[in-house]
């Protein structure tokens, strides 16, 4: 096989121009590597360790442990607090492991300043200045280090490679060294990445395939919570989120968002309660409706966070089920966060806040459950996970609301 030294395009016969990147005299022959291997000596070698997590936030998301072998992309934003939760991950580490951080972005003062400001422990933790991919593989082995963090790949270069450090082929190679190393070596690392301006991370799908853990620490800009998420886990399921609080101090971990909401909740006319999913963990969340006197031919329908498909198909219901006049009002719907909601579990909510703003009635209850054109009220996604999460408040689902003119003498 011939490589492209440029773009890594592959051929079998040596091309003296690369068809992809249209350089030329760029294709060099791959050393032919004969291995053999002994499956038994190979486990033995590389025994995998599971390092044990304490927070029960980030045990939703690793799944109990930081895994030995593994590489672990982890990014979003600048500024979204990922070295912050890199430092909390170390803090949660309950074995002493010898941690090597690489950092260039910013000065070794400003992690430990960071790392004191969130943390009591002292583990044995050392912070390393650069950015060369040979020094800090030799750094790693020399130290005999379990944890290395690399914040963040765009600014590690090899010699091996003759491009910047944040080229398409310095990361390719960089990552690919990395994710042999950490194997071979029997060590778990910790890779941090930046989105680009259009909100994509840089080269996602090789990073995304070489890697074995791919989590995303998301924000809404006008709230202080951070929601982690994993793409990808290798052998282990996606399936669950974990919510963090950003303060002064650190990421705080959020084990029950609810009672943050209900203190924030005013019981007015066009506000209800409800229950979305997010990666199988259920959120209670505020739903609000505001109905105003249209002064158009067409009334508006304007939807913030919310499919405004289903919001148009429930009108439609309430319009023919419950006779509501609602030509004559635009109608303005909203959850206050910054995600897009395209839940179905949302519908009785959706008629509850529409119905609550239209007979200027208050209502305190939780509303869960999906309605059909027919305008039956069935049991909704993951239905006894959201009841479970709303179980100290009143709950209005499909099980005591068979149908949507029901709804009419619950808010009476």
């Amino acid at each position: 096989m011939y490589t492209c030294t440029n773009c890594w395009y592959k051929t079998i016969t040596k091309l003296w121009r690369c068809p992809e990147c249209w350089e030329f005299g760029t294709f060099k022959a791959e050393e032919k590597e004969n291995k053999t291997w002994n499956i038994l000596q190979s486990n033995t070698k590389s025994e995998n360790k599971f390092f044990d997590l304490e927070s029960t936030e980030l045990k939703r998301v690793f799944t109990n442990w930081i895994k030995s072998n593994w590489v672990y992309l982890l990014g979003w934003q600048p500024g979204v607090g990922k070295s912050t939760l890199v430092l909390q991950i170390i803090e949660n580490l309950k074995d002493n492991l010898n941690i090597g951080y690489f950092s260039w972005e910013e000065e070794a003062s400003a992690i430990v300043s960071r790392f004191q400001r969130i943390t009591w422990k002292n583990p044995n933790f050392k912070i390393y200045h650069s950015t060369k991919l040979e020094d800090i593989l030799q750094t790693a082995k020399s130290e005999n280090l379990n944890l290395i963090i690399v914040d963040s790949i765009q600014t590690i270069y090899s010699n091996e490679i003759s491009a910047v450090a944040w080229s398409i082929n310095q990361v390719k190679y960089c990552s690919e060294k990395l994710s042999e190393f950490s194997k071979k070596n029997n060590l778990a690392s910790i890779i941090i990445w930046h989105i680009t301006k259009s909100w994509e991370i840089a080269w996602p799908k090789y990073l995304e395939h070489i890697v074995d853990v791919v989590a995303y620490l998301e924000w809404d800009k006008f709230w202080e919570y951070r929601f982690l998420r994993t793409q990808k886990n290798r052998f282990w399921p996606t399936n669950d989120v974990a919510i963090f609080q950003m303060t002064q101090k650190w990421l705080k971990p959020v084990y029950n968002l609810k009672e943050n909401l209900l203190q924030q909740k005013e019981s007015i006319p066009g506000t209800v309660l409800t229950v979305w999913i997010d990666n199988w963990r259920p959120v209670l969340t505020t739903l609000e409706v505001l109905l105003n006197k249209t002064n158009y031919k067409f009334p508006k329908r304007t939807t913030i966070w919310v499919d405004s498909n289903r919001v148009e198909l429930i009108i439609a219901i309430l319009e023919r089920y419950l006779n509501l006049n609602l030509g004559f009002y635009d109608i303005f719907i909203n959850i206050p966060w910054e995600f897009k909601f395209t839940d179905s579990g949302l519908d009785l909510a959706i008629a509850a806040g529409i119905l609550s703003a239209y007979k200027n009635k208050a209502t305190d209850k939780v509303y869960i459950g999906e309605i059909s054109l027919s305008g039956k009220i069935n049991k909704s996604k993951f239905h006894e996970k959201r009841k479970k999460e709303a179980e100290t408040l009143p709950v209005v689902d499909y099980t005591n609301l068979k149908h949507i003119s029901g709804l009419d003498e619950q808010l009476d």
